[in-house]
């Protein structure tokens, strides 16, 4: 099998990185091995793997919970004292989602991974939020390497933006960490990361050759002289475009996945690769709630470790646990200014599930109204998805208004047509009752959705509207009192990732940019609360006020 030329990393323990270039490669032949993911009982009872084992501890979709480092840190340290030669790696998604991330645009999240060592991270989704810019920094700073098989530049196909793949050596034993991450990355994060002046996309993530990116990976990496390849996968396991599952169905050559992407709990999912070899694929969650633990050994067996039950018995590195005290440290004084009251639990999310995507809600009214009183248009609009967390009753905070507005997106007016307006409601709402990102919320419009008519909305092939192909879920528009009239015309205030950039499909052609202050929408919603609403949020934010009905 013949290989495009390109390069890769070979790491020692305690070695520095050193690039080999290799042209033409072959598969080697592949060396199977067992996994193991143990129970905490295992774990720390009878941690009884044998000296000289390799252990690969890992994590996915940690979305800046950083408390959960210096017990991933601790198992490590324990595996060690028992002769374990352990490994540390990401399937994605650790350096946004949170207050501690955005208020240090990832720094913080990635001061904490290199306080624990890590070997390997995938890129998730997430991680491009702040821009393409940010995320090469990070690069930078990260004391490991950064892996995507699968991003490349429309001008240079075959070279490769991240690295794809990384070699360790474990005790005499070579084992390969691939990298992959969801091509939904192109328009569910920041579009214009991946866009020239003119809008035209530079970047692909290969959604129609996916597999092949990482038969290709995975094949070098053999070549290479790796023993066991280990997939860090940020594709998710059930939904959306190509699946860990339904990539692994056209590759080869694969031990184990670790997946992300759909914060799924999996201590063991068995699949089946393009050979009809079954391998384990694991998960753990979101926010530490589990860490990973995977032996390569002789029995396949696999659990997960709980991190709340590593803290419970004092399984902490201390040094970690110091870093962490710093960060916060650095973090509080920014975030500890009260900026306001608010009477009534403001929700985003109930019972695990983030429901400003799925329905109306009064966290949702309080930004969509920041926006629309603020910029003085005639609506204001937020995506479900810009929308992260809850604010509870009592005092509100700057860090706890972060939480609800970490991607810093600057606001800005428009003004647009009513079939604009229109179709980019019906586009909002197109993925309904599956929880979405881009489901809106809303301030001086109201409208009804009936979900038994399916979605008709067409998109190309990067994910940007294209047409209504038939009937409306969308209906009875109005604006303000009055019903939308899709040939007049209307002013709205949202993130330029929402007006301008494209963001979850949005898309309005006939816009006009207004004049407006350059300034954020956690900006806007600071002064929304502390100026117009006296720095009390009261009724009418004690529930919804009805401004999106379902039939």
């Amino acid at each position: 099998m013949r290989i495009l030329s390109s390069e890769f990393w070979v790491i020692s323990p305690g070695s520095e990185f050193r690039i080999l270039h290799c042209k033409t490669l072959k598969t080697n032949g592949m060396r199977k091995f067992t996994i193991i993911l143990l129970t905490l009982l295992t774990a720390l009872g009878s941690m009884a793997q044998k000296p000289g084992d390799v252990v690969i501890l890992f994590e996915n979709d940690v979305h800046c919970a950083v408390d959960g480092y210096p017990m991933l840190a601790g198992l490590r340290d324990s595996l060690q004292r028992k002769g374990c030669h352990v490994a540390v790696v990401s399937a994605g998604d650790f350096s946004f989602g949170g207050p501690i991330g955005a208020a240090s645009k990832g720094e913080f999240v990635v001061r904490m991974m290199n306080a624990v060592g890590y070997d390997a991270a995938t890129l998730g989704n997430h991680e491009f939020d702040y821009g393409l810019g940010q995320l090469r920094e990070l690069e930078k700073q990260l004391k490991a390497p950064m892996l995507c098989c699968n991003m490349r530049q429309h001008a240079l196909p075959e070279a490769f933006n991240f690295l794809p793949f990384v070699i360790r050596d474990y005790n005499g034993i070579q084992v390969a960490f691939v990298g992959v991450t969801t091509p939904t990355t192109l328009y569910t994060s920041l579009p214009t990361a991946f866009q020239d002046e003119k809008g035209q996309y530079l970047y692909h993530f290969s959604a129609t050759s996916l597999a092949a990116c990482v038969q290709q990976s995975v094949d070098m990496a053999r070549a290479a002289g790796a023993e066991a390849v280990v997939l860090l996968s940020h594709l998710g396991d059930s939904d959306g475009v190509p699946t860990s599952v339904e990539v692994m169905k056209q590759v080869r050559g694969v031990d184990l996945v670790l997946d992300g992407h759909d914060h799924h709990v999996i201590p063991q999912r068995t699949i089946v690769d393009k050979d009809g070899y079954k391998l384990p694929l694991a998960s753990t969650g979101t926010q530490f709630q589990y860490v990973g633990m995977a032996v390569l050994s002789d029995e396949i067996r696999t659990r997960l470790v709980p991190v709340d039950s590593l803290r419970k018995v004092g399984c902490i590195n201390a040094q970690v646990a110091d870093t962490l005290r710093v960060v916060k440290e650095s973090f509080e004084a920014m975030g500890s200014r009260v900026i306001g009251t608010t009477q009534f639990d403001l929700i985003a999310e109930e019972n695990d599930i983030r429901v400003v995507r799925l329905r109306e809600t009064n966290l949702g009214n309080l930004v969509a109204d920041a926006f629309r009183e603020e910029l003085h248009t005639d609506i204001g609009w937020v995506n479900g998805g810009g929308v992260r967390a809850n604010l509870p009753v009592g005092n509100i905070t700057h860090s706890q208004l972060y939480a609800v507005c970490p991607y810093s997106n600057r606001i800005v007016a428009i003004r647009t047509t009513g079939q604009d307006l229109l179709n980019a409601l019906e586009t909002a709402v197109r993925e309904y009752p599956k929880a979405d990102g881009c489901f809106p919320q809303v301030s001086g419009l109201s409208f009804e959705i009936d979900p038994n008519i399916p979605s008709s909305v067409v998109l190309d092939d990067n994910g940007r509207f294209l047409r209504v192909d038939g009937p409306y879920r969308v209906s009875n528009v109005r604006v303000g009192q009055k019903p939308l009239e899709l040939e007049d015309s209307y002013t709205i205030a949202s993130s330029e990732y929402v007006l301008v950039n494209g963001g979850d499909a949005i898309y309005f052609p006939h816009k006009e940019l207004l004049p407006s202050e350059k300034t954020t929408d956690l900006v806007l919603l600071e002064k929304f609360i502390t100026e117009k609403l006296g720095g009390n949020v009261n009724v009418p934010y004690d529930k919804a006020q009805g401004r999106i009905v379902f039939k």
